[in-house]
């Protein structure tokens, strides 16, 4: 194992440049940005060898933690109520992060073809645990509707944000509209498998608080994206 002469992160022996900083390897003049410097363009233009290895070192963190949460809440329930309870909500919750998590850093496609991959990875998995654990019926009357409530709207954001022909506040406002949309999806899915009744009260507040502001954002994009100053800004 040899160490960055920059940050001092350990690096395998077949890196060419720091995750971390940049640093190219072997040389000791500064040749990338620092720890402190470091944002989402400089690790976009890291080498493709060193995206692979800072993407296994996040896979190796998330999946520590998420493990590790499963594990605690399982043996707390298991110790207070000698049998799982509770222990299944973040059961779940972290099972599904996982296998969300393992197709980003393993499955190199295009990011909609993981996200369909990890919908119907996320699916089995409910039906798993449900299997396993028969009593928590939400786990196919509210898990599922949720899941696919949730990857569909991203989907359906991720495709407006390819076909949009110029990009700047409409995707924000995009944004709002899918966050107005998902509320009255879950407010709608979570009333009626409380209640057998789809009743909308607090998602209802939010879409409309959010209208004006989708209103203002799409008017501004459109008054302003022949602008110079507008094209210079968001790179249309």
């Amino acid at each position: 194992m040899i160490s960055c002469k920059q940050c001092g992160v350990e690096l395998e022996t077949q890196m060419k440049s720091c995750p971390l900083c940049g640093t190219v390897v072997g040389e000791s003049g500064y040749k990338g940005p620092t720890a402190t410097e470091l944002n989402l363009t400089n690790v976009l233009q890291l080498p493709a060898e060193d995206k692979y290895v800072l993407k296994h070192l996040l896979w190796q963190i998330v999946a520590i933690l998420l493990f590790s949460g499963i594990l605690a809440t399982l043996l707390i329930d298991l110790m207070i109520n000698h049998h799982v309870t509770w222990a299944v909500y973040p059961l779940c919750f972290c099972t599904i992060l996982l296998s969300y998590a393992a197709l980003l850093a393993f499955w190199h496609k295009k990011t909609m073809y993981q996200i369909l991959v990890g919908w119907l990875a996320s699916t089995l998995v409910l039906w798993l645990l449900y299997y396993l654990f028969p009593f928590a019926g939400w786990l196919l009357y509210l898990g599922i509707p949720i899941l696919f409530s949730v990857n569909f709207i991203l989907l359906a954001l991720m495709s407006l944000f390819h076909l949009a022909g110029q990009k700047g506040l409409n995707l924000l406002a995009y944004t709002f509209v899918a966050i107005a949309l998902l509320g009255l999806l879950l407010e709608g899915i979570i009333s009626y498998y409380v209640s057998r009744q789809i009743r909308l009260s607090w998602s209802v507040i939010v879409a409309a608080c959010l209208f004006p502001v989708i209103t203002a954002l799409f008017f501004m994009f459109y008054r302003m994206r022949n602008q110079p100053v507008f094209q210079k800004i968001f790179h249309t």
